[in-house]
């Protein structure tokens, strides 16, 4: 564990879970903000196709495109702009209400090489070119301590509630939510329920952490076996069952 987030220009507590480095300290670059706003309340989940922290940045600032968080393959964080104030370019029409973190991940299997920390694929028809290479269990953990966080009212200006628009009648979306089509929709978003074809199965495993109580290793094989060869991820029966009165 080590340092906290900026937050309305206020440093946070260091965070359970996360090591956190932010655009206070040398060497870390912060994106301009395109406007101001006072509170967050969605958090979007992407994944980079790039292997590295300092190549992600590289291909934003080409790109003309930002984010507020960059994590890792370990799972460590670097912040590039605030979490509650600063309006950056990565979420189209979520832009206003979100703030953002790409997750390092090359994506595509043609992106491996040894040495990489990156080597499990699954044949996924919901990923771009059906193949998906999985982020780390490092990572995934990570952004599970990240949805925690975020949606436990940590600091003002942070409003995004523990709220699961991609998850209906007990399937989890692989893919386009149509509420998704118009902002905000508060609560953990995945990119590809408005975008690109990334952030799906992160969501889904911070969901069987935190709603149905897996641990770490379990819920990242059933993330895998829920991801691997389907449009959906079923999940009906982890969810909870209803009291009898």
């Amino acid at each position: 564990m080590s340092g906290g987030f900026i937050v309305s220009g206020v440093a946070t507590c260091p965070v359970d879970g996360l090591t956190v480095r932010t655009f206070a300290e040398d060497g870390v670059h912060r994106f301009l903000s395109k406007g101001k706003r006072a509170r967050a309340v969605e958090l979007v989940i992407h994944e980079t196709v790039t292997r590295s922290v300092d190549s992600t940045i590289a291909v934003l600032k080409k790109r003309g495109l930002s984010v507020h968080l960059v994590m890792g393959a370990d799972g460590a964080l670097t912040q590039h702009g605030d979490l509650a104030t600063d309006i950056l370019w990565h979420a189209s029409q979520h832009n206003g209400p979100s703030f953002g973190v790409e997750v390092v991940n090359p994506y595509y299997p043609s992106y491996l090489k040894p040495g990489l920390p990156w080597s499990r694929v699954i044949k996924a028809p919901w990923a771009h070119k059906g193949e998906y290479v999985l982020p780390t269990p490092a990572q995934a953990e990570a952004v599970v301590a990240l949805v925690r966080w975020t949606t436990s009212a940590p600091a003002a200006g942070i409003a995004v509630p523990r709220a699961w628009p991609g998850l209906r009648d007990g399937r989890f979306a692989l893919g386009l939510v149509p509420a998704a089509a118009k902002a905000p929709l508060p609560g953990v978003l995945a990119h590809q329920y408005f975008g690109h074809a990334d952030g799906s199965m992160l969501v889904l495993y911070a969901w069987l952490r935190l709603e149905a109580g897996l641990a770490p290793d379990v819920a990242f094989e059933e993330a895998v076996k829920r991801t691997t060869g389907v449009r959906r991820a079923d999940v009906r029966d982890l969810l909870p069952t209803p009291a009898v009165a």
